[in-house]
C-alpha cells in the first residue's frame, strides 16, 4: 500500500484554458495521457492518490465534472485538497463534493482520512 502525491493538473476537458503555456509548451502536451500511463503502470487499487491542488481550470462544478470523473478513473483511493485554481471548490461545500463523487474521490477540508 504505497502513497503517491501530486498536484497541478490543471485539467480542462470541459472548460476554458487560462494558461497559455498549456497551448504551445512542449511539457503540456498531452499531458494528461502522459499522467494516466504513469498512475497506470505505478498505482495498484489498494494505494492512494493524493492530488494537492490545481486540479482543473473549470470555474463551476459543471466544467470541473469532466476532469473530476476523469481523476476518479484513476487507479487507487483519491484524496483531493483544494488549490487556488480550483475556484469551482468552495470550502462550504466541501461535504456537498465528498457525497455528488462518493466513493470515487475523498475532498480533504474541514475533515481527515487516514492511510
Amino acid at each position: 500500500m504505497s502513497l503517491y502525491t501530486i498536484g497541478d493538473l490543471h485539467l480542462h476537458f470541459a472548460s476554458e484554458l487560462k494558461s497559455p503555456d498549456q497551448l504551445h509548451s512542449k511539457l503540456w502536451k498531452n499531458h494528461e495521457d502522459k499522467f494516466k500511463a504513469y498512475c497506470d503502470e505505478m498505482i495498484t487499487e489498494e494505494d492512494t492518490l493524493v492530488l494537492v491542488g490545481d486540479h482543473s481550470w473549470g470555474r463551476g462544478i459543471d466544467a470541473a465534472k469532466p476532469d473530476l470523473d476523469w481523476i476518479s478513473m484513476l487507479p487507487g483511493r483519491k484524496i483531493l485538497l483544494r488549490g487556488n485554481h480550483d475556484t469551482y471548490w468552495d470550502p462550504k461545500r466541501t461535504e456537498k463534493l465528498n457525497k455528488l463523487f462518493e466513493g470515487r474521490l475523498n475532498f480533504l477540508q474541514n475533515n481527515y482520512y487516514s492511510y
